[in-house]
């Protein structure tokens, strides 16, 4: 499922060097991670990473597109974000943090797209913001490319937010 959302993405994109351009948002510097950090490597998806576990590949970068640089780390905090996934306040949610938590594994890092964000953010973010969190400085969506290779959705009406219920779990 998702590698076929990363091709769609793939086939969509303008061209590779805009792409490249593009992907500059922070991953200029993204050599593994901090400078002092571990080099780019790929990694199976833990069971217990429950945020992404069996979501549709079986291997992700680490470290991970939010500079985590240990399995202990992304586990510890990908796990803060399930019940936000349970509560289903939008269908791409799990895509849209795994695309950042536990990168598919390819040469180049593949951001999401803008808009999936802004979706993703639009439907959860009174949610979260009911239960006293707002929605964080690392997820802003406008360090997302626009319209050049990216993680997005194939569903139809993907920017739409789901029916959702009122308790977090």
């Amino acid at each position: 499922m998702f590698l076929g959302l990363v091709t769609l993405a793939l086939l969509t994109a303008c061209r590779a060097s805009e792409y490249e351009q593009h992907v500059s948002w922070k991953w200029d510097s993204y050599q593994g991670g901090r400078s002092y950090g571990k080099p780019p490597q790929c990694v199976d998806i833990p069971e217990d990473l429950r945020l992404c576990h069996q979501v549709g590949y079986g291997q992700m970068l680490l470290p991970n597109l939010l500079e985590h640089e240990s399995l202990a780390e992304v586990k510890q905090q990908a796990g803060s974000w399930v019940p936000l996934v349970h509560k289903r306040c939008h269908p791409g949610t799990q895509l849209f943090l795994c695309s950042l938590f536990a990168p598919v594994c390819l040469d180049t890092p593949i951001l999401p797209c803008r808009w999936l964000c802004e979706a993703v953010r639009d439907g959860c973010s009174p949610i979260m913001e009911s239960f006293g969190f707002p929605w964080p400085e690392m997820l802003t969506c406008d360090k997302f490319p626009q319209d050049d290779v990216c993680i997005a959705m194939s569903q139809p009406n993907a920017t739409q937010p789901t029916e959702h219920t009122d308790k977090l779990d």
